[in-house]
């Protein structure tokens, strides 16, 4: 059996960016721990990754990216792995132990590797799709929080 795992995220494309960080920071009073922006090859477009930690820790992420024009869920341009929930293990070598637990009991995976981690995107037989990685911590270090702020601000074309 490979190594536990635990719900690190649940992740959601973002209908409107400016209601939804004013909803989760001011109605939910959870703080931005996260924020990234970069290119997805698969999505063939450049994105935004918010993350919101609510007051009891559980982190949800939104998406972002200019080929988003809704509506939700069923719209065939959606990229494959915008909702799912983020399983995470301690290891890369957990995500390997994984791959080869999933292909033993036949189940269909999708393998991402950016160079920097390899994910593993599984449906259940609800369809509904996990992400398995590797990460030591969850993505909210101190650091982390102080910059999303900024990478947010930028994404937003605001100075």
């Amino acid at each position: 059996m490979p190594a536990p795992v635990s719900v690190d995220h649940l992740a959601f494309p973002a209908r409107d960016l400016a209601a939804t960080d004013d909803f989760y920071s001011r109605v939910l009073n959870a703080k931005l721990v996260h924020a990234e922006s970069g290119y997805s090859p698969s999505w063939k477009s450049d994105y935004l990754l918010i993350t919101f930690a609510l007051p009891d820790g559980t982190r949800l992420s939104f998406f972002d990216w200019p080929a988003d024009t809704g509506p939700y869920p069923d719209d065939k341009d959606m990229p494959n792995d915008v909702f799912h929930i983020g399983l995470r293990c301690e290891t890369p070598q957990d995500v390997i132990a994984w791959q080869n637990h999933l292909f033993q009991h036949r189940v269909v995976y999708h393998n991402e590797d950016d160079g920097k981690t390899r994910r593993l995107f599984i449906r259940d037989p609800n369809g509904i799709r996990f992400e398995i990685f590797a990460s030591d911590r969850a993505k909210s270090t101190r650091e982390q929080e102080q910059a999303a702020r900024a990478v947010y601000d930028e994404w937003q074309g605001k100075p």
